[in-house]
Parts: structure tokens; sequence; C-alpha cells
């Protein structure tokens, strides 16, 4: 007997290649970002499988989400470590 539901790799996929039209009006430099946030939502595939959810939006603005701060904490130590010099 198959699998009957859809997994979320398959859904997150499917909502991604829903958004395609919107890519391809973004300019050069939003793409990047956009592929970036894309990039960080594939790479967190493994937690957004465990948020029980039919409509993957919200594991994928979660896992952008957490990308986002990632960087910004980053850049934050950079600063910080500039400061100190």
């Amino acid at each position: 007997m198959g699998r009957t539901v859809a997994t979320w790799r398959m859904r997150g996929e499917s909502r991604i290649e829903e958004w395609r039209r919107f890519y391809r009006t973004l300019r050069p430099q939003d793409r990047l970002a956009y592929e970036s946030m894309i990039s960080a939502t594939r790479s967190r595939a493994a937690a957004c499988g465990m948020i029980p959810n039919v409509d993957p939006i919200e594991p994928i603005l979660l896992s952008m989400l957490v990308e986002v701060y990632e960087r910004i904490s980053q850049i934050e130590k950079q600063i910080e470590r500039l400061g100190d010099e």
C-alpha cells in the first residue's frame, strides 16, 4: 500500500513551484536573495517535517526567519569584533 499523505518536502516543493512566476519577475539581486531563502528552507527540511501542518507555508516561513536571524547574529558578532580592535 502506498503513501497517502504527501511528505513535507513534496508539499514544500509544490508551494515553491507555485511561486515560480513571482521569482521570474524579481530583479537579479532579489533573485539571489530569494534563492538563498529557498535554500534555507530546503536545508531545514527535517525540522519543517516536524510541524504537523497541512499548509507548508508556516514551516517555509519559519525556516526563512531562522536563516535571517542567523545571518543578523553573525553580522552583529563581526561588528562587535571590529569594535574591539
